[in-house]
């Protein structure tokens, strides 16, 4: 069983072996290792039930705005970055990269997903030391690709699948010193002189309002 992948721009799938069709599959999509790609507005969600357990590998739907998608489709049709994909979308995408049994699907799912919201699904839903040591080592360090193939063929699959939780919303610069747990730290940058010049000299730009950027000096007992 093989994927439907919408998207504006097919030239990151012309790889390999492919078959460019226009309107209708003038072909049927059976052949193993090899894209199909439809240029078409009309391929409907009935359309991806209908064809996706025949396609071994992808078929990629070229198209100007994307289907209304319901769950029936989930676990078979993937939404593309070039088109304008809501957060409700990479949330399919990613329920689909976590779930999936088969890995290599798993793995195309991910490509069109912001691996900084990749990585957040993967802390809701993933309590394995060793799968968060392997992203530590590839993030900021190596290619995006290891980063996705760690969180395809790296992670068990999940059978309880949440969404991460929403942040705070807090706008606030921290000190280097302090913590997002640090409940009080502007009270303590407020009124420890010795905290306040550090902040000063290290980073001025977290000084809560009101605060002198002018180091102060320090009295002290003798």
């Amino acid at each position: 069983m093989g994927v439907v992948i919408y998207t504006k721009d097919a030239s990151r799938y012309q790889t390999g072996h492919y078959l460019v069709m226009h309107r209708e599959l003038t072909t049927p999509p059976t052949a193993p290792d090899t894209t199909f790609i439809l240029h078409s507005d009309r391929f409907a969600e009935k359309d991806v039930l209908y064809w996706a357990p025949v396609v071994p590998y992808r078929l990629v739907v070229v198209c100007d705005k994307a289907p209304r998608l319901t769950s029936a489709s989930e676990n078979f049709a993937i939404l593309d970055a070039t088109l304008k994909v809501p957060k409700s979308d990479y949330g399919r995408a990613m329920r689909a990269v976590l779930c999936w049994a088969d890995r290599e699907r798993a793995h195309r799912a991910l490509a069109p997903v912001p691996l900084p919201l990749a990585n957040a699904f993967v802390r809701a839903n993933v309590d394995d030391i060793e799968v968060g040591r392997l992203l530590a080592r590839c993030r900021y360090v190596l290619h995006d690709d290891y980063t996705r193939a760690v969180i395809a063929f790296g992670v068990p699959q999940v059978r309880d699948f949440s969404y991460p939780p929403k942040s705070g919303g807090s706008i606030d610069i921290l000190p280097d010193s302090m913590r997002k747990s640090d409940a009080h730290w502007d009270v303590i940058v407020r009124n420890d002189t010795a905290v306040t010049n550090e902040v000063r000299r290290d980073d001025p730009d977290a000084l809560p309002k009101g605060v002198l950027k002018k180091q102060q000096e320090r009295m002290e007992w003798l």
